[in-house]
């Protein structure tokens, strides 16, 4: 028995380590996370668990880490990963697989079955009826438990009547009291933090005495745990003579830390470019919607407060304490005003909002009167800037706010998280990079640069030469827009008046494709390769440790069956996470194959030869002049359709004037 004992122990011991050792990690990425998790853990990544406590975020100036709590992937049975999933999901109640889920985890169809126990005043029988189309035991069954369990000279009549009735009630029998030293025992393991009591019962031997419900309790208390068991648990595994597997039969209450404080903010975070012309095609900058004006007096932001955490218990009746919800500052920026409490942040005065570094301001604009050069050096402002000449050549000009520029960009760069306004236009010299991390792009020319930007690239007269990317449009309608040379990509629409030249220089419109998610596909094919590879190898393991037990099954040791165990169990978990992969992999392409649905290159006058047109998966290369034509994709080939007005709802001066009279 104590062999037995120490087995059970030492398995137990071996599951809460694996559950319970864990890692906090910061790194630049995710999957950097994930490798040094692996690497302290002594493990290989697929075998890692993690919550993420913080995602990591890229900004202008600099970067915030990932931070994770890391651990190895419990091998443990079904239903308790859903009852670990249950309390992330019901905030630690574990109200869903207590009693929803495991109602619904129950077999429909279950065969009867005889319950002997032998207690301290005689022997009880308890015939269970059949559920759904179950068999009903049979009364040879019943005897053979009898005979087994040591229970002689009964009334054969009241045993016919009880296999029959199967009333799942436990009577008494016979008065036949239990051989002593016989008695069924049990084995307690308490785990190391004392949140949790195991129990396995040794079943009694022939005429020996089982376990009581009550005896249980009473191991229990004795051995100090005064919360958390669970009384109708241990009444089920007994009925169930659920012998030589651990249960848990005490369980203690986790601390549940408190939400942390948030912050809702009141103003626009993103703003929406409309590009309008007048009579003459010019753009009128001023109307653009793109500065978030508020007045004295209004709600810039409020503060939802951190919540209070939930105490837990461990089985000795200890309390645990949790953590209150993390507070967050709502900072103050210029021309503000914080309420008393804390909580609520309004504006001081009239004038532009800006969210730079964590807070909310209405501040004046940083303005550079003249060029960006030797006398200023680089431009860096927590802001919005506004240049009323250009910037030369060698020289950034960088915002957390918007960027405008009254004069031309050369060879330079700009960077912004919101919308970048040059005036004049750019000519980069194959040198100039134009990024906006959250905004728009809009200039009158853009001539030999890079031009990056989540959102919209909207330019009056022409891009020239140019490799271009855009997460929603590329757009030059103005009286001379025109697109020619170099590669223009968008993930919606390209449209011009005019693209490519007489000359018939090489250039490329792709649209359907979104940078940025090519990138997450990208990745997540690189995991589900490295996965797939691991997949395979323990496969073939697997595969040969079946074919060592069939081959020769009284040579298989124990050590064998329980590596044939765990790889199988690695096996499975694999095929999980592949399948994951593939999935996120295919709803990554159904959003790109969403989005390029209804892509669109539109030329209202002129598309010359030498043009490739790339929508979706289907390419198309012009040979002769194509005039007053809208592509699109239509199973798997670019069909031309008549012209369609990129901005249907814009103004048409022309018809406007034509009605005056």
């Amino acid at each position: 028995m104590s062999s037995l004992t120490s087995f059970l122990k030492d398995q137990s011991k071996e599951l809460d380590k694996l559950q319970n050792e864990q890692v906090e990690v910061l790194a630049e990425t995710l999957e950097k996370c994930l490798q040094l998790a692996a690497s302290h853990l002594r493990r290989k990544v697929h075998e890692i668990d993690y919550i993420v406590i913080k995602r990591g975020k890229k900004k202008l100036f600099g970067s915030e880490p990932w931070h994770i709590r890391a651990s190895l992937i419990p091998e443990d049975n079904f239903l308790d990963e859903l009852s670990e999933l249950d309390k992330k999901l019901t905030g630690g109640s574990g109200k869903l697989v207590s009693k929803d889920l495991k109602e619904f985890l129950q077999p429909k169809d279950r065969d009867g079955r005889a319950l002997v126990q032998i207690l301290r005043n005689g022997a009880y029988l308890t015939v269970f009826p059949p559920a759904g189309e179950g068999r009903a035991v049979e009364l040879v069954e019943v005897s053979k438990k009898l005979s087994y369990r040591g229970v002689g000279q009964l009334d054969e009549d009241q045993i016919r009547k009880l296999v029959k009735e199967a009333k799942g009630e436990p009577i008494f029998i016979s008065n036949a009291k239990p051989r002593p030293g016989m008695e069924g025992k049990l084995v307690l393991d308490i785990a190391p933090d004392r949140m949790r009591a195991k129990v396995t019962f040794v079943p009694p031997k022939p005429g020996g005495r089982d376990l009581e419900v009550k005896d249980v309790i009473n191991y229990l208390k004795n051995a100090g745990i005064k919360y958390g068991i669970k009384e109708d648990e241990i009444k089920r595994r007994l009925e169930e003579e659920y012998y030589t597997q651990p249960f848990t039969a005490a369980e203690g209450d986790q601390p549940v830390n408190g939400k942390n404080a948030t912050i809702i903010y009141r103003v626009r975070t993103q703003k929406n470019v409309v590009f309008r012309e007048d009579e003459s095609g010019r753009v009128d900058y001023k109307d653009l919607d793109l500065i978030e004006n508020v007045v004295v007096g209004q709600l810039l932001a409020e503060k939802v407060p951190a919540e209070k955490g939930k105490y837990g218990r461990s089985l000795f009746n200890e309390l645990l304490p949790a953590k209150d919800g993390l507070d967050t500052e709502l900072k103050q920026g210029k021309g503000t005003i914080l309420s008393e409490d804390r909580t609520k942040l309004t504006a001081e005065v009239n004038g532009q909002v800006v969210y730079a570094a964590g807070r909310l301001s209405v501040e004046t604009v940083y303005r550079v009167n003249g060029d960006v050069g030797i006398k200023t050096g680089n431009v860096t402002f927590l802001g919005s800037i506004i240049i009323t000449g250009n910037v030369e050549d060698n020289y950034s000009v960088k915002a957390a706010g918007n960027i405008e520029i009254y004069g031309t960009v050369q060879k330079a760069n700009i960077e912004a998280d919101g919308d970048i306004i040059i005036r004049q236009g750019v000519s980069g010299r194959d040198e100039a990079r134009i990024e906006s991390t959250g905004g728009n792009v809009i200039a009158k020319f853009i001539q030999n640069a890079t031009v990056i930007t989540e959102k919209d690239v909207i330019v009056q007269e022409g891009i020239l030469h140019c490799f271009i990317s855009a997460g929603g449009k590329v757009v030059s309608n103005g009286k001379r827009g025109q697109i020619v040379g170099g590669t223009i990509r968008a993930a919606e629409m390209i449209a011009a008046k005019v693209i490519g030249s007489s000359a018939n220089p090489p250039t490329e419109l792709v649209v359907g494709t979104d940078p940025k998610v090519l990138k997450q596909i990208a990745e997540y094919e690189e995991k589900l390769a490295e996965n797939q590879e691991k997949f395979e190898q323990l496969t073939k393991s697997l595969k040969t440790l079946k074919a060592r037990k069939e081959s020769d099954p009284a040579s298989f040791t124990q050590d064998q069956e329980q590596q044939l165990s765990k790889t199988a169990k690695a096996v499975e978990k694999l095929e999980i996470r592949i399948r994951e992969y593939e999935n996120e992999i295919q709803n990554l392409r159904n959003y790109i194959e969403e989005k390029a649905a209804n892509g669109m290159i539109s030329v209202e006058k002129t598309l010359f030869g030498g043009v490739t047109l790339k929508i979706r998966n289907s390419d198309f290369k012009t040979r002769n002049e194509i005039k007053h034509k809208t592509f699109v994709e239509e199973n798997g080939v670019i069909r031309q359709l008549p012209y369609q007005d990129p901005e249907p709802d814009k103004k048409d001066w022309r018809k406007n004037r034509s009605r005056v009279k």
